[in-house]
């Protein structure tokens, strides 16, 4: 693991130094991006519990609800590839406190919404403003870590995300249930909003202060580890391939890759925004704001062991396909099974199944495209992979939404999220899939570290 705090005794000089630069970046960029991740996914899942008095409020039904959540992606759909090429050309330490310290500020300014029209176009400017975290965040991985850690110090990264849904729906619904209704005369879900909007514009300023662009410019790094991992990143990467960036949109396995995720992302996203409500309901409406947001963070806890398990053993085994497309067999069957049944408990275990499935995908499903993708060419290729799957977080609870409204039930908008997820796993496995990846290439050198370790009984 990274962050251990002494690297173990009988390895080679150059399994030492792998160690100790290794867990040096990761202590110094991973926790700073981790919280940053955390913030992005509070605010653009905070509206789940909002909605539990905001719809109401607002007059809002399943589906101009489902809407509103899902145009967020709309707006980060059409910036993603800009905003990556962006932070190519100005570099992660500016790119990144920009897109913390706008979606800051437009989160907070949610808070001011009349009415459904008011509340798609915040949601439609909070998905501009963070366009490009998530890909800029693992095409900059590509520039400090050596392939066989990026899995895991992805998964580090994505705890933000499962903290976020831990963490986010108490700490929402006990803000929301404290609030004092006359207090500057603001409703509990308006309070919510600025609450937290602002600690992301915090989070923007340190980015700008600590982070730096490359392992050249890092003060923090010895001239020695500096040329080691300069080497080492060297051998691993893939060959060059000449013309435009933007040539890589048109990637045949690009375009799969963005449908897995999009079936993912339908799956996801559905989750986040109508768990508190599926949760109620199950429950006979009894249940309080504080209650609900409760139980829709067992999930999220659950999913927080199992993605960096799964991660970790990914990247010992060195394995990508199964382990992006198992998670989401595992989801599909939580689906299925939250839908087939009424009983509550049996629902909750159906939901937590479904939530770690899709929480387990992408430290894995996210090293696939530098296997066949090389320079800015992978960051264009993952932002188009991941600005297309999040329509999955537009379709999704739109369709969920209408569906619900439509039928009454949840068990049509499940039986299609069952089936988009199924697909999406599957088309991972094909064939073309297979080809020699950065990671194969690297991987006598992790036979050899393996081999070290266990000889010295670490």
């Amino acid at each position: 693991m990274a962050f251990t705090s002494r690297p173990p005794t009988g390895l080679t000089e150059d399994q030492r130094m792998h160690r100790t630069v290794t867990r040096k970046i990761a202590w110094r960029i991973v926790p700073l991006l981790g919280i940053a991740y955390f913030m992005a996914n509070l605010e653009r899942a905070n509206l789940g519990i909002a909605s539990l008095s905001m719809n109401e409020s607002l007059g809002l039904t399943a589906a101009t609800y489902g809407l509103a959540a899902g145009l967020y992606f709309v707006g980060y759909f059409v910036f993603e590839v800009p905003s990556n090429m962006a932070l190519t050309r100005f570099g992660a330490r500016k790119w990144l406190a920009r897109i913390a310290i706008t979606w800051g500020l437009v989160a907070t300014a949610t808070c001011f919404v009349q009415g459904p029209v008011s509340l798609n176009l915040m949601r439609i400017l909070l998905g501009i403003a963070e366009a490009g975290l998530f890909p800029g965040v693992v095409f900059y991985f590509t520039l400090w870590f050596l392939p066989r850690d990026r899995a895991k110090m992805l998964a580090f990264f994505v705890i933000g995300s499962s903290l976020s849904g831990m963490i986010g729906p108490p700490l929402s619904g006990a803000i929301m249930s404290a609030w004092p209704h006359a207090l500057f005369g603001l409703e509990d879900w308006r309070a919510l909003f600025i609450a937290e909007g602002l600690p992301s514009i915090v989070v923007g300023l340190v980015i700008w202060k600590v982070l730096v662009d490359r392992p050249d410019k890092a003060r923090w790094l010895t001239a020695e580890q500096k040329t080691w991992l300069t080497t080492e990143l060297a051998k691993h990467e893939a060959p060059a391939r000449h013309g435009s960036p933007l040539r890589s949109l048109a990637n045949p396995k690009i375009l799969i890759l963005s449908f897995s995720y999009f079936a993912k992302n339908c799956g996801g996203y559905v989750l986040v925004f109508f768990m508190p409500q599926i949760i109620k309901s199950i429950n006979g409406d009894h249940l309080s704001t504080l209650v609900v947001s409760l139980l829709s963070a067992i999930p999220a806890a659950v999913t927080l062991v199992v993605s960096l398990l799964w991660a970790a053993h990914s990247d010992r085994r060195q394995e990508r396909r199964w382990h992006a497309a198992i998670p989401m067999f595992v989801a599909t069957a939580g689906v299925v099974l939250a839908a087939a049944t009424s009983d509550p408990l049996l629902t909750m275990v159906g939901l937590i199944l479904a939530t770690a499935g899709v929480g387990s995908v992408g430290s894995s499903f996210f090293q696939l495209p530098s296997s066949f993708l090389t320079g800015p060419m992978v960051a264009v290729g993952i932002a188009a992979i991941n600005a297309t799957g999040n329509l999955g977080g537009f379709v999704g609870p739109y369709a969920f939404g209408v569906l619900e409204k439509s039928t009454g039930s949840f068990f049509a908008g499940n039986a299609l999220l069952a089936a988009l997820l199924a697909a999406g796993g599957l088309v991972i496995l094909l064939p073309m899939f297979r080809s020699r990846t950065p990671d194969a290439l690297g991987s006598g050198a992790v036979r050899t570290e393996v081999a070290g370790r266990r000889a010295s009984g670490t």
